[in-house]
């Protein structure tokens, strides 16, 4: 994990700003699963505080939460926005290497990171800070597919193929609810699916995709200018200016609870 931490440098204001938000419900219904006693939640890879904002709106005033994120840039927006929380602690760490002690969480979650880690590696540090009885879980925001995602993914796939920025990472790919079944120490997974939108401007459209890290390699590569140029007439052939319209959004959860 921390050797894509510097992949994110720069762009944690944006990611704060333009990200999407994890349903709060998604986390609260978690909560009755979590048996282990331990009032600790762990969100791991948390970036600037995306997915920690609704984690700490679902839990109880009785727990606490520890974000974990090796990002300098990310850790600092990550500290600021939870700084007068005395519930939160942003602290240094990777999904690898987790900075807790054994048997401490009752809830360990990433969200939208994991294919960023170490799948193997970070199993173990979960099993390791995790009581019996606590819950793992995998969240992943994804756009329900339209004409403009579409054609925004169409566009980034071609032009990144022209510059020589694809295949720059080769991520770890997300587990099915069967491989998360077989992880050593854990119980049979589940799966549940939310779905909901938010409205975005066709600024805000582009903000956020500039945010993306498949986009943000082909900027590394063409420039800034051009990239945003591109997405701004391709959102513009879909979205009228001054109007919002609707991005929807299936917010994923996969979950495992530790024998």
């Amino acid at each position: 994990m921390a050797d894509h931490a510097d992949r994110f440098e720069g762009l944690a204001e944006a990611y704060a700003l333009y990200r999407p938000d994890y349903p709060v419900e998604a986390f609260r219904d978690l909560l009755p699963l979590c048996t282990s006693g331990r009032a600790l939640a762990v969100d791991v890879g948390a970036g600037p505080g995306t997915s920690t904002r609704p984690l700490r709106a679902a839990l109880p005033e009785s727990w606490l939460v520890t974000a974990v994120e090796p990002g300098r840039d990310m850790r600092r927006v990550l500290a600021r926005s939870f700084r007068d929380d005395a519930r939160v602690q942003a602290t240094d760490g990777t999904a690898e290497a987790l900075p807790l002690p054994d048997g401490s969480a009752g809830l360990v979650v990433a969200c939208s990171a994991f294919h960023w880690f170490d799948a193997p590696g970070f199993y173990a540090e979960a099993r390791r800070v995790m009581a019996p009885g606590a819950v793992l879980a995998l969240l992943r925001n994804r756009m329900v597919p339209s004409p403009l995602t579409e054609e925004i993914a169409a566009h980034v796939a071609r032009a990144s193929r022209a510059a020589g920025a694809l295949g720059e990472v080769a991520a770890q790919r997300e587990p099915t609810v069967r491989e998360l079944s077989s992880v050593e120490g854990f119980k049979t997974a589940r799966s549940r699916t939310y779905t909901w939108a938010e409205p975005r401007e066709l600024r805000g459209l582009v903000d956020f995709y500039l945010t993306r890290s498949s986009v943000w390699s082909l900027v590394r590569r063409v420039g800034l200018g051009p990239v945003m140029r591109d997405l701004e007439e391709i959102c513009a052939r879909h979205v009228e200016k001054e109007t919002a319209a609707p991005l929807a959004w299936e917010t994923t959860v996969k979950w495992t609870q530790r024998r």
